[in-house]
């Protein structure tokens, strides 16, 4: 008991991309300044948002999201390319294209089905 009192553990505070409610931001990813562009429209929503970081790929994005949206209710759409790929939910389809140069560039679009 004296352990947990000498070391307190503390919870990080979860970063989501901006006009998102939630999807996580990837540890080593930020969101880009002024990136984030939303639409509500008859059909549906649009959402598009830019993260960018010096430490991570193509692959490190799509396993670390390939883990993490089916936790929140996303079906990963099979793909087999690490630059591009995709989860649909509830009529909505939300795609990740990756531009592996430094820095990685991720452009995430959400968009009715």
């Amino acid at each position: 008991m004296l352990f947990f009192v000498a070391f307190p553990v503390r919870a990080e505070k979860a970063v989501f991309a901006a006009g998102f409610e939630d999807l996580p931001v990837m540890a080593g990813l930020k969101q880009a300044d002024d990136s984030s562009v939303s639409f509500d429209t008859p059909a549906g929503r649009i959402i598009e948002a830019y993260l960018e970081g010096d430490n991570a790929g193509a692959a490190d994005v799509k396993d670390f999201y390939g883990k993490t949206l089916p936790q929140l209710g996303w079906k990963a759409v099979p793909s087999k390319k690490a630059e591009r790929f995709s989860f649909t939910r509830e009529g909505e389809v939300l795609t990740f294209t990756v531009d592996g140069k430094r820095p990685v560039t991720v452009r995430i679009e959400l968009t009715t089905r």
